[in-house]
């Protein structure tokens, strides 16, 4: 990827954050949706300035909605968040008071801490008052990143959200959806290539993105799968257990029979 490519995409993209931004955190202090048509905008100016281009397989469903997917990279969120407004779960360090947490804050997160349990149930609250009020909120279930080649087990507290909002306001469904970083350089992407993009153990941010910047142009195809129809008498588990059955064969329409679709361990 060459380097005033880079620079000019991120200073657009720096540009419409200075222009618009100020206005998106007045409408967020607001409690307006005023402005959320323009995250996906941003975020497709910094997928052209990254060399990345996303493709759609699907359509995302309406209503109210719980979009669950595999967790693989920092990329995730601005390949996911340029298809449509959407609102992500985060670790909270993700919103600290850095450049990165305003984006971050701009694009749309519910915070958690990880490893206080306690904090879950008004996590899940605030959850399925976003879905509710007609954003979906996207959950990486895996809980972490992993290496690509692989999907780890979704873990089911999360879940809880999506069947508190079915109780509330009716009818509510999970879309799965996998995340394939298929190309690079137009070539496809094998398991020797896949730590260009899966940032995870304990890899630093900027080593990592300098390393895909100079790996050249890549693709991103993005699977929504048929939604899932959420009663609130179905349990977070099987919930947990139906959706990563349904995202793992959804990797393995993508990636061939060699693919494993079965259910890893049980979530938790």
């Amino acid at each position: 990827m060459s380097r005033p490519r880079l620079l000019l995409g991120l200073l657009a993209a720096g540009l419409f954050l200075l222009l618009l931004g100020p206005l998106r955190a007045l409408a967020q202090s607001r409690g307006w949706r005023t402005g959320r048509g323009a995250a996906p905008w941003f975020q497709r100016l910094a997928c052209a300035a990254l060399g990345v281009t996303v493709r759609v397989h699907g359509r995302p469903a309406g209503g109210m909605r719980l979009i669950v997917a595999n967790h693989v990279s920092w990329l995730d969120v601005p390949v996911l968040g340029s298809i449509e407004p959407m609102t992500f779960l985060a670790k909270s360090e993700v919103g600290a008071p850095a450049l990165g947490g305003r984006l971050a804050r701009l694009q749309g997160i519910i915070l958690v801490e990880r490893g206080r349990r306690r904090c879950i149930p008004s996590v899940n609250a605030e959850m399925a008052r976003t879905m509710a009020a007609g954003e979906p909120v996207v959950l990486f279930a895996e809980a972490t990143t992993g290496d690509g080649n692989r999907i780890l087990p979704f873990r089911s507290s999360h879940f809880e959200a999506i069947r508190a909002a079915a109780r509330t306001a009716g009818a509510a469904v999970i879309q799965p959806v996998f995340l394939d970083y298929s190309r690079v350089v137009g070539l496809a992407v094998g398991r020797s290539e896949r730590p260009l993009f899966a940032w995870y153990g304990d890899a630093t941010f900027m080593p990592h993105f300098r390393r895909f910047v100079a790996a050249g142009p890549t693709r991103c195809d993005v699977h929504y799968g048929p939604p899932i129809a959420v009663s609130a008498e179905t349990g977070r588990k099987i919930l947990a257990r139906w959706t990563e059955a349904r995202v793992r064969e959804l990797a393995g329409a993508a990636r061939g029979a060699n693919w494993p679709i079965l259910a890893g361990p049980g979530s938790s």
